[in-house]
């Protein structure tokens, strides 16, 4: 078992994260962060707050029971046992956003310009 700590800031975690091919994590800021970097990401909640979370936002993920109860031979098996609907993920990400962008916009904020080109694009 291997534990990395990350003490200078989100940038070289976030560094480190875009050096992987996959994650696959317990935490759900682990996996959020693989996929603000574009990683292809598996969460695996360990909890019900992490649960509730991965199905409000329809993220990739795959039951604590079945991650330790299963023996998975290859990560190809590990992502075929995923639930995953990508179409999903990406129509609530974009409900989120728009939402936020009202509350901004109410408060008289702007939003990111990166996460207006989300919902436009």
């Amino acid at each position: 078992e291997k534990i990395l700590h990350f003490r200078e800031g989100v940038e070289s975690w976030f560094k480190f994260i875009r050096s992987l091919d996959f994650v696959v994590s317990t935490r759900i800021h682990g996996g959020m962060a693989g996929i603000a970097n574009d990683i292809p990401t598996i969460i695996v909640p360990t909890d019900f707050r992490i649960l509730e979370l991965v199905n409000a936002m329809k993220l990739p993920h795959i039951s604590f029971e079945d991650a330790t109860n299963r023996d998975y031979e290859s990560l190809f098996d590990l992502i075929t046992a995923a639930k995953k609907d990508f179409k999903e993920f990406e129509r609530k990400r974009r409900d989120h956003l728009k939402e936020y962008k009202r509350i901004l916009e109410s408060a008289g904020l702007e939003m990111d310009p990166a996460l207006l080109d989300i919902i436009l694009n």
